[in-house]
């Protein structure tokens, strides 16, 4: 009973597709950081999720903004020290599960013509009886989330950060935690990073 409990609840946890967002940031270790008083933004509509998802591209740019407010940063409309724009894009991917349901035999206890039990018939019947196997292919879209910084004034770009595999979903709720996520994790290791440069 213990081992199908087992199987059951492994079923259930690999039913979805279960990817940690990756983050990758790069950034111009020449530019001076300590320049950087205020932001603008840049407006990039072919990347933008802007037409495509108002809600989403609404959370996106809160989300970017109060991270930028916490590091001391004031939006202004007109000459900025740094642009910050954002491109957003994704693709289906597919997810291919089996699951096995009930308790096989071993091979070694099946009944074998040579050598007794594991014989010829022990290894191609054993694991056999009591179990059933179920294929599921789900599809699902993994968008990737990347923020670039500019120098307003030489029009260079001096900073990249980038959340990648993130499974989006239709729940509003669900989507505003996984923007958050990634671009806490965004802030997270750039601190990381500042901190092995000081």
């Amino acid at each position: 009973m213990r081992i199908r409990v087992f199987v059951v609840l492994a079923a259930i946890l690999l039913a979805g597709p279960a990817f940690a967002q990756k983050i990758y940031i790069d950034y111009d270790k020449e530019y001076d950081r300590s320049t950087i008083k205020t932001y603008a933004w840049k407006t990039t509509g072919e990347t933008s999720v802007k037409d495509s998802d108002p809600l989403l591209h609404s959370r996106i740019v809160s989300g970017i903004e109060h991270y930028l407010t916490l590091g001391g940063l004031i939006e202004v409309e007109s000459d900025p020290d740094i642009y910050v724009t954002y491109h957003g894009d994704s693709k289906e991917e597919l997810s291919v599960n089996t699951t096995s349901m009930g308790v096989g035999y071993p091979s070694a206890w099946g009944y074998g013509r040579y050598g007794g039990y594991g014989g010829y018939y022990g290894s191609h019947y054993g694991g056999v009886y009591g179990g059933t196997a179920s294929t599921t292919v789900t599809s699902y879209q993994i968008g990737t989330l990347v923020i670039d910084v500019w120098d307003a004034h030489t029009e260079k770009l001096i900073w990249r950060g980038m959340a990648a595999e993130i499974v989006l979903t239709e729940n509003p709720n669900k989507m505003a935690k996984k923007i958050d996520k990634a671009l806490k994790k965004m802030i997270d290791k750039w601190r990381r990073v500042k901190e092995k440069e000081s």
